[in-house]
Parts: structure tokens; sequence; C-alpha cells
């Protein structure tokens, strides 16, 4: 799980932010209210560990006490104003109170005073006075118009009780938020402290990843010898393949292991596994994995998902579909190059990577199906370019390639293992693979023959078939590195580099220890 506030993917607990059994509500409202962001509900669910949880719930508990004391008090500072408040500033009703919040009182004249008649043209005095059910007609209510004149405001007495008015309110305002207006923030603050965040980022990944491109086009230009495209962020990336390719499966591959990740966030965290090895260290093997609870799953747990065919166990369920639909679904494709039968999973995975040569040689003919077969052939070539990641073996001393195939050599030859044998002709081996190797040559019934067009003859592998054809045409296929003659078959150049050369034999074999790989020198 991920948590969508830190973007953590610790082993805590995590809630859901979309559920209502933690507070009676959702956490997302909580969330909008307190940060500078909102999330917004998706088809997969959304998640907050606990620690981001405790502190937004410890955060809310005091934000909204506070709000309740502030509240408090400024129902008591308007009270206490209105109480300080002369009695010639308060209008009272004349009239018992009406279900209205506002009526019209007409004032009419009842005698005449100074001898003139006010009943005529002249406007009669009326004022607006605002009613309570529960109050009581006040007896000091004004009884004539001088008394009328007195209580009915002036636009200057209006104005000077609204400026009043509005320096208590702001007084309230500046009391309220005065600590939120030193904390927030503008928007505009926000993105630009973003955006350089994400610049700073961006920027860190370039420089650990070296090159984020993308692998078709880059295949593609490296073929017809167009200079390769660097996008400089995950997101240019990402926009590329969808404007182009119409796909949003894009993956950068680390330089330091060649792991290809395919997403930011797993950017970031190998990244992290890289510069802080011990903080992703295995207790139990001593070494070091980014996601340690799919390691622990994999290699120190039992294995809980068994294949029904075959019996073979594995840790998780992905992996058990992905092998029966490989392994134990009827192969009824044929290649229409190899002749080889296929599922309908894996005819085109066996097309791309076999029949569909995408990497060429700058200094020679031949192609290959993946940039690190090309890559391995270019050290043939420079020796500069070959990889400094050999190791040598702690028993023998020999060394590898790299680690990978020096646990491999561990395990085969410095590795007790029970013997297995051969269901048909009763033959013991090592180990399963020798055992694989013995029955696809000799013993298990072929799917596929390579036969010679010339004699009939068939044969298992189409090394072979090469070799036999030339016992037809004359013509050899290999030549000694160390003097000109030809040979037909590579057991002969092997037998006959050994005896005629023997010295060099030996200096051959020891470089060959010391991670140096050697190749036959094949006739075009």
């Amino acid at each position: 799980m991920k948590c969508e506030i830190c973007l953590s993917l610790s082993e805590q607990e995590y809630l859901s932010i979309f559920a209502e059994e933690h507070v009676g509500k959702s956490i997302a409202p909580i969330v909008a209210k307190h940060l500078w962001f909102k999330i917004n509900p998706t088809d997969e669910p959304q998640f907050i560990c606990g620690k981001c949880w405790l502190a937004l719930k410890e955060f809310n508990t005091f934000y909204n006490g506070i709000e309740r004391v502030q509240a408090t008090a400024f129902a008591c500072l308007t009270t206490a104003a209105a109480i300080t408040k002369t009695p010639e500033e308060f209008v009272e009703p004349v009239e018992p109170a009406y279900g209205t919040e506002f009526f019209e009182v007409k004032v009419e004249p009842s005698e005449v005073q100074d001898g003139t008649d006010n009943s005529g043209d002249q406007p009669l005095h009326s004022v607006f006075v605002k009613c309570e059910d529960s109050e009581e007609p006040d007896p000091t209510a004004p009884q004539s118009d001088a008394e009328v004149h007195q209580t009915n405001p002036t636009p200057s007495t209006i104005d000077s009780r609204l400026t009043e008015e509005d320096g208590t309110r702001s007084t309230w305002t500046r009391r309220r938020g005065k600590k939120t207006t030193s904390q927030c923030v503008s928007e505009d603050d926000v993105k630009s402290r973003k955006a350089a965040g994400q610049q700073q980022e961006d920027a860190e990944l370039l420089n650990f990843y070296k090159r984020i491109v993308c692998e078709v086009c880059d295949n593609q230009r490296m073929m017809i010898g167009e200079p390769q495209i660097d996008y400089g962020t995950w997101r240019g990336l990402l926009k590329h393949t969808k404007t182009v390719h119409r796909h949003d499966k894009i993956y950068v591959q680390c330089p330091l292991c060649e792991l290809k990740l395919r997403t930011k966030l797993t950017l970031i965290q190998h990244k992290d596994m890289h510069e802080n090895p011990e903080k992703y260290r295995c207790e139990l093997c001593a070494g070091v994995y980014q996601n340690m609870k799919e390691h622990m799953q994999n290699k120190h747990q039992e294995r809980q998902f068994c294949c029904d065919v075959c019996g073979k166990k594995f840790p998780f369920k992905k992996r058990l579909t992905v092998h029966i639909k490989k392994m134990h679904v009827e192969k009824d494709i044929i290649c229409d190059q190899c002749q080889k039968p296929f599922t309908k999973y894996t005819i085109e995975d066996h097309r791309k990577s076999v029949h569909t040569a995408r990497f060429v040689c700058e200094h020679c003919p031949k192609t290959f199906n993946s940039r690190f077969r090309l890559r391995q052939h270019m050290e043939e070539h420079d020796e500069s370019l070959r990889n400094s990641t050999a190791v040598p073996c702690a028993v023998c001393g020999q060394v590898m390639r790299d680690k990978y195939i020096l646990s491999r050599h561990v395990k085969l030859m410095h590795t007790v293992q029970p013997t297995v044998s051969c269901g048909t002709c009763g033959k013991t081996f090592k180990c399963k693979r020798n055992l694989s190797v013995h029955m696809a040559n000799v013993c298990l019934e072929p799917t596929r023959l390579y036969p010679c067009t010339i004699c009939g003859r068939q044969f298992r592998r189409k090394n072979k078939l090469k070799e036999h054809m030339s016992t037809h045409t004359g013509k050899p296929l290999y030549m000694c590195s160390f003097c000109p003659e030809t040979f037909r078959q590579d057991t002969h150049l092997y037998y006959h580099r050994k005896n005629a050369h023997h010295e060099k034999w030996l200096e051959m074999q020891q470089q060959r220890k010391e991670g140096v790989r050697f190749k036959l020198t094949e006739l075009a």
C-alpha cells in the first residue's frame, strides 16, 4: 500500500481515506481542510498511513477546539458591546411584538405644537424597529415627534455606528486570523515551491540514472545512425510515449544493476537503495533488496501457491498463473519461421526475442535481439568496453563475468545437491540442469528435427545439421586461432588446439578462469 499523504510504502497500519468508520465520516474532507491539496476518489483504493493519520487527527482536534473557544469569545464580545451602549442608541418598539422581524411604525402627532398643524402635507416620521417575540412593550418608548426625532438615526449616526461595529469586527478578525495568516501561503507560492521541488527531484534522478530515453525510438535511431534523444525527466518521457506510441508503459534502466523501473516512485526508492544500502539490508541473508516484503515472501517464507499439474510451488499467485499459461497450456501455434510449437501466450515473445534482430554491430554485420547481447559482442571488438563487475569465486578462484553467473557457478559446481537420474536410460547427473540437457538431446522425444536436404538425415540441433552439411559441401567451418588449419566440426578444433598448441591452450585456460571470454573463429 502507498500513503497518499507522505507517499511512503512502509509496513505499518493503513486506513482507507474514503471509509467512514474512523471518525464518522471520511478522512478526505479533513485532508482538504488542513492541507493545500484534495484527494479525489478513484477506482483504486486510497490509503493513509497510521503516522500521518495520528498527526492529522491531533491537529484537527486542536483546530476544532480553538475554533470553539474563539467562537465563544466572539459571542461574549458582541454581547458586551451591546450592553455598554447608551439608552439613546437603542430604538425600542412602541407596539407589541409581532411575528415579522421588522415592521414600520407610523407616528402621527396627537396635538398641535407651537400653533401649527402638522397633519397637512408634512411628511410623517417613520422608523423600522426590530422586534422579538418574547419581549413586552417598553414603557420608556418615545411617545412624541420630538422623542422620535431623537431616536431616529441620521446618516452620520449610522456611519459612526457602522464604523464602530467594523472596528469591533476587524479586531475579532485580527485576533482569530493572526495565526492562520502567518502560516498560510498563497496558492502561487505553493505552486512555485512545488515546481522548485519537482525540478530538484528531476535533477537528482537524471544525475543518478544518466539517461531517460524511449527504448523504442532509441533502438530505431541507433539502427539508422541518428543521434539518441534524452528526455531528461520522467514526465517528458511519459508525454512522449502517450503522444507518439499511444501508451504509458515506460521504464528507466538502472546504470548500476540494469534493473528496469516502471514508476517514478520506484525510481526514487531504487536510487535511495543504492545510496543508503543499510536501510534495505535483509536481517536473515544480509542481502540488499528494494521491496523487503516481497523478498521475505519469495526467499524466507513457505511457498503457498502450488501447481496442480506438476506440483511446483510459487511464492506469488501471479507467478503460478504465468507458469500455467506457459507450461501447461496446449502448444497449438506453430512458428512460421522455425516450426517450433508455442502457446498463444508465448508465441509473440518468441518471435520478438528470436526472429527479430533489432541491434546491429558497428564493426561487423552481426545482428542481435537485445542490447545486452550486442554489448557483450562489442566487448570482443573493444576491450575498454568490458564490464568491470567481474567477481572471483571464493572456492576455486575462477573469475566470473558478474555476480549472477558467479551464483550459478557456485550452485552448480560447489553446492552439494542430490543426484538425479534419467528415467529412460538410467544415467545419473549432478544437477537437474544437466539432466534437462541430456533429455533434450538424447532421451526425450524430439519436438522438432532438422533434416538434411541432401541425404534426409535428421538432427536435433541446428548446429549439428550445419556441421553435417559441411561433409556434403566440403567447406570448412572453423579455423584455429594459432595456425591456419581449418576444421568442419568444433570438437576436432578443440582436440587440435589442446594437442598441437598445448602451452597456448594452457594460457588460454588460465585467462578464461580470470574472466576473459573466447569464441570460435568461424569462416563465412
